[in-house]
């Protein structure tokens, strides 16, 4: 895994694209969840009852992969800064 400073900003650049994209879509899936609540509150029990029914839904289902997705993208783009911080501070024998 020997990637130039270039190859890792490159990277990260791809992967802030991918999370622009997905927090786009989670923001989509936040309005729609909102709406099932309106709708379907009333008819259960309790709020972590209407969550439930939400999550069984097809949004449901995409918005937690979304979540997931944005969780681990994060992850990625934070072991990218740290690598180039690594990089930079080699490039100036400070490490």
């Amino acid at each position: 895994m020997n990637k130039t400073p270039h190859q890792l900003a490159e990277e990260r650049i791809g992967m802030a694209e991918e999370y622009s994209r997905y927090s786009g879509l989670y923001a989509d899936l936040t309005k729609k969840r909102a709406e099932h609540y309106k709708l379907h509150r009333p008819t259960v029990k309790s709020d972590t009852a209407c969550e439930r029914d939400w999550e069984m839904t097809d949004s449901g289902v995409q918005m937690t992969i979304i979540k997931l997705k944005l969780k681990a993208l994060e992850k990625q783009m934070s072991a990218s800064n740290t690598m180039l911080r690594l990089l930079e501070n080699e490039a100036k024998s400070i490490y």
